[in-house]
């Protein structure tokens, strides 16, 4: 390595340094602003609390949290399984048909990354298929969103695996939907963990598309319930950073747990493709 590499290597360090600064800082104030109390709680400042208030968090959960909470663990479910096992046959069908039919499909497929949320006609079409306000309905849409990108990277996997394993299980009695589930599915768990980490994490933390589609508060997920929360507890910041910190801790875990996950799943991705 050379002395002008090092230079590189260094000043790129310490501004990586700054970068991380400004990212955690803000991170810790809320931490720290959620045992605090209500008066100290309004400088939002990132110094420890004078005196700590974990009674803020038992204020938070009684506060409909545990129904916010049961909300976005249904809806993230089910949107997690229909995104990942939809994305999964659809792209095993793409790649082993490999027709101009199914060519054009995944053009269109992978429009659908750069396409924006339209709130107006999905309401319309919701209302239409009578579902407008349900939290079925919101998986549906989610699915939709989120299913380009998932198809894309299955898409990408499956191209690696040899079209010789098909015609080796065809031969053994694997035919249609029991080929996909016994052979080609148990190949796919780099992906399939990554794609539903990273739907969990999208769903999870989305805020403006169910403020459109659900149209009752005991429907609400975590997001809208801080949105809700800040709302009644404007000047208790306290309070607010409470459940932000409760709100964000089950993707944040999550992600810690299944970091591993996601960096095999797109690097093996990435050279399958």
């Amino acid at each position: 390595m050379t002395k002008r590499t090092k230079t590189v290597n260094r000043i790129l360090e310490v501004f990586l340094w700054i970068i991380s600064i400004f990212t955690i800082y803000p991170i810790l104030m809320v931490i720290f602003t959620s045992f605090k109390g209500k008066a100290e709680s309004s400088y939002m400042s990132i110094s420890l609390p004078k005196e700590w208030h974990f009674e803020n968090y038992m204020t938070v959960l009684q506060k409909d949290f545990l129904q916010s909470l049961s909300n976005s663990v249904m809806i993230t479910a089910v949107s997690v399984l229909l995104i990942v096992s939809l994305a999964a046959f659809l792209s095993f069908i793409i790649v082993r048909r490999d027709t101009s039919g199914c060519r054009f499909i995944y053009k269109i497929m992978t429009l659908g990354i750069i396409a924006p949320f339209a709130a107006m006609p999905t309401i319309q079409l919701l209302q239409k298929l009578g579902i407008y306000g349900s939290r079925f309905g919101l998986c549906l849409v989610y699915s939709s969103l989120y299913m380009p990108f998932t198809t894309m990277m299955f898409t990408s996997f499956i191209k690696g695996i040899p079209k010789e394993l098909d015609e080796a299980a065809v031969m053994d009695g694997a035919i249609g939907g029991r080929l996909f589930i016994k052979v080609i599915l148990p190949l796919l768990k780099p992906v399939l963990a990554t794609t539903g980490i990273l739907s969990f994490m999208w769903v999870w933390n989305e805020l403006q598309i169910p403020m459109y589609l659900l149209n009752s508060s005991s429907k609400w997920t975590l997001p809208l319930s801080v949105y809700n929360f800040y709302g009644q507890y404007s000047h208790s910041w306290n309070l607010v950073c409470a459940d932000v910190v409760l709100v964000s801790l089950p993707v944040i875990l999550v992600y810690i747990f299944a970091q591993k996950w996601v960096i095999e799943g797109m690097t093996a991705g990435a050279v399958k493709g």
